[in-house]
C-alpha cells in the first residue's frame, strides 16, 4: 500500500491500526489523503475490524409545527469533558435535526420511523418504501419495491416493514418485511381474508425474495407507527426479535439471518398478569430483555429480565421513580431512558439513584429513541446531498 512519503514513515500495520481505531468523521476526511487509505476504508477486513465504540443517539419527533418529520442527533458529552473536571452530569442536548425528503416519506409522513438498527445501519420506513440509511457516513439507499408475486385475487396489499439483520457467513445485510394481502374468491363470494408473506431484501444481490412464514401473529407491528415501541427489531449477535402472539399468548419471535429460519420463546413469569402490566423487548448489554412494568400506580418499577440461552433471568429491578411512563431504552451503562408523563426525555441512574430530565419534550405520538454504534458500513447509496436530506445546527425543539 502506497503511503504519504515524510521524513520517518511509520510501518503499513501500526498506520493501519491506528487507522482502525478513529472515528468514522476522521474516517471520512482521510479518504482524501491517497487513494489506497480510500480503498482500504472499503474493504471489509477495515469495515468488520473498525474499532469504534461510540454510541450515539437519534430522537425522531415532529418540531416547530412541521407536517414532515425530523430526526434530531443528540449530543452526549459528560461535564468533565466539556470543563475538565470530574463526571458531574451527563448531559443531552440537540445537536442536528435531520429533516427528511419527500422519496424517503413518500406516503403518510407522520409514519415514518425506525423499524431497525443493526452496525450502525438505521433501516426507515413510512408504510410505502423502505430506506436504508448510515447517519455516520451519510449515505442513504431507498430500496426498490419488492418483486415477490403476490397471491390470486387481491384487494389490497398492507406491508409492515420488520427491521434488519447481519448475516455474518455471506457478510450480506438483510431487510424483512411482513406483507398482508387481503384476498376474496374469483366470484367475490367467499368472504375476505388475509394471507400473510415474507419477503426477503438481500443488500449483495440487491434483489428480494419469499422466506416461509412462521406462523404466528405480529400484526401488532403496525403500532410502530403510533406510540407502541415494542414492534422495534432488535437485532443482537445474528438474531432478530420482534415481540409476538399465537393462540398460547405472548412470546419472542427470533430470526436467525445467515440460516433464515423462524423460531419462538416464551416469556417469564412476569408475576403479574398480561393485563396488569405492560412489557417491551431491549437490548441490554449485548442481550435481549424484556422490560416489564405495572399499567397502575403513581411509582413505578421496572423489572429487567434477561435471556441466556433459552433461560430467563430476573436481572435487576429499576425503581419506584415518580412520574414516568413508558422505558426508551438503555444507555451505555445500564442507564434508563424514559418518557415523563409531561412527555419529556429524562434518564434513571441505577447507579446514583438519581432522575435527569434533559428538557426535550417529545411529542405524543410516533416518537422513538434510537440508539446506533458509529459505522463505515457501505450500502451501495447515495450521499445526503443527493438525496435532499437537510441538517440543521441546533434546531429549537419546542
Amino acid at each position: 500500500m502506497s503511503m504519504p512519503i515524510t521524513d520517518k514513515e511509520l510501518p503499513e500495520t501500526l498506520v493501519m491500526e491506528i487507522l482502525l481505531r478513529l472515528p468514522v468523521k476522521s474516517l471520512m476526511r482521510f479518504k482524501c489523503v491517497c487513494k489506497s487509505w480510500c480503498s482500504s476504508f472499503q474493504t471489509s477486513y477495515f469495515i468488520t475490524n473498525h474499532k469504534n465504540d461510540n454510541l450515539n443517539l437519534l430522537f425522531k419527533g415532529f418540531f416547530g409545527g412541521f407536517k414532515v418529520p425530523h430526526f434530531s442527533l443528540l449530543s452526549t458529552e459528560t461535564e468533565s469533558k466539556k470543563h475538565g473536571g470530574p463526571n458531574v452530569e451527563f448531559n443531552l442536548q440537540i445537536k442536528e435535526n435531520i429533516r427528511m425528503p419527500v422519496p424517503i416519506c413518500s406516503g403518510n409522513r407522520s409514519r415514518l420511523t425506525v423499524s431497525g438498527v443493526c452496525n450502525g445501519l438505521l433501516c426507515l420506513h413510512d408504510g410505502y418504501r423502505i430506506t436504508l440509511w448510515n447517519p455516520s457516513t451519510r449515505e442513504v439507499k431507498l430500496l426498490p419495491e419488492s418483486t415477490i408475486s403476490l397471491p390470486p385475487f387481491v384487494d389490497c396489499t398492507y406491508f409492515y416493514c420488520m427491521g434488519l439483520g447481519f448475516d455474518r457467513k455471506s457478510d450480506d445485510y438483510k431487510v424483512l418485511v411482513n406483507v398482508i394481502n387481503h384476498v376474496h374468491d374469483e366470484e367475490r363470494i367467499i368472504p375476505l381474508k388475509y394471507i400473510s408473506q415474507i419477503h426477503l431484501y438481500s443488500l449483495g444481490t440487491e434483489s428480494w425474495r419469499e422466506i416461509p412464514h412462521p406462523k404466528v401473529s405480529f400484526d401488532r407491528l403496525k403500532h410502530l407507527f403510533n406510540i407502541y415501541i415494542n414492534g422495534f427489531c432488535h437485532y443482537i449477535n445474528g438474531i432478530c426479535h420482534w415481540p409476538a402472539f399465537d393462540d398460547s399468548g405472548d412470546l419472542i419471535l427470533f430470526f436467525d439471518v445467515a440460516e433464515e429460519v423462524f423460531s419462538t420463546s416464551r416469556l417469564p413469569n412476569f408475576g403479574m398478569s398480561r393485563a396488569e402490566c405492560f412489557w417491551y423487548i431491549a437490548s441490554f448489554n449485548e442481550a435481549l430483555a424484556t422490560i416489564v412494568h405495572p399499567k397502575s400506580g403513581m411509582e413505578k418499577c421496572y423489572d429487567i429480565w434477561v435471556l441466556n440461552g433459552y433461560l430467563w433471568t430476573k436481572q435487576l429491578t429499576i425503581g419506584p421513580i415518580l412520574g414516568v411512563g413508558r422505558p426508551l431504552g438503555f444507555w451505555k451503562n445500564g442507564e434508563l431512558f424514559l418518557e415523563s408523563e409531561n412527555h419529556d426525555l429524562v434518564m434513571f441512574d441505577p447507579c446514583t439513584g438519581k432522575l435527569q430530565d434533559f428538557g426535550i419534550h417529545m411529542p405524543k405520538c410516533g416518537t422513538q429513541l434510537v440508539v446506533y454504534a458509529e459505522s463505515i458500513v457501505p450500502i451501495k447509496g447515495s450521499s445526503e446531498y443527493k438525496a435532499n436530506i437537510t441538517r440543521r445546527v441546533k434546531f429549537p425543539v419546542k
